[in-house]
């Protein structure tokens, strides 16, 4: 039997011994701040894998990046966002607990964060999430990032190359409804031009 120990963010790995009871995979809490997790000796201790979703294209002013971590165990996990390399607290939700699958005993945790759509919309921008994960003797840290994309105004979700081949669709569209448009003028102006004739001659 494996027991963790959370106390105030830090955590400690205290015993190790035979089974005991049928508290395999249970927490106890201890006051304010202070978790113990007995691991379940049938569960492989396992590092989280993680992914940055981008922002939904429906999204206006604000968009909503979403930092997903899964398969991990025990739930000794911590999650943060950095922007261009700043430690980012605003706008940022993140699960209260991770969940667990009951079939597989790992876990999954979710962590939002919302910034301005003229923020997104810059390729130059850096969006890091960061997971920290105890694994009984270290914590480790591993990150995931995503940037930015040129958006042709807030919340479109079109990028600059979209535009720009939007634009030249619309361009060649028009110039091919101008050729149709004098060719059919031009075909006009000779069937009058046909009938008119015909019409002085029979008139002789």
């Amino acid at each position: 039997m494996s027991v963790f120990v959370k106390d105030y963010g830090k955590f400690g790995l205290f015993g190790r011994g035979g089974n005991q009871c049928d508290t395999a995979g249970s927490e106890v809490y201890f006051g304010n701040g202070t978790k113990l997790t007995v691991l379940d000796p049938e569960v492989q201790i396992t590092a989280p894998t993680f992914k940055i979703l981008p922002p939904s294209t429906k999204e206006c002013k604000k968009k909503t990046l979403v930092c997903v971590a899964t398969g991990f165990y025990p739930d000794h996990v911590t999650v943060s966002w950095k922007v261009d390399g700043n430690l980012r607290t605003a706008g940022v939700v993140t699960d209260n607990a991770a969940l667990q699958n009951k079939d597989t005993k790992l876990y999954t945790i979710t962590s939002r964060l919302k910034v301005p759509a003229e923020e997104w919309n810059q390729p130059t921008k850096e969006f890091v999430c960061i997971v920290g994960f105890y694994d009984g003797m270290n914590t480790t840290s591993y990150e995931k990032s995503i940037h930015g994309v040129s958006g042709e105004g807030a919340g479109t979700g079109i990028t600059k190359d979209k535009y720009v081949k939007i634009i030249q669709t619309a361009k060649l569209c028009y110039i091919m409804f101008l050729a149709k448009s004098s060719f059919y003028g031009l075909f006009l102006v000779a069937l009058l031009w046909r009938i008119q004739g015909k019409s002085k001659k029979q008139y002789n």
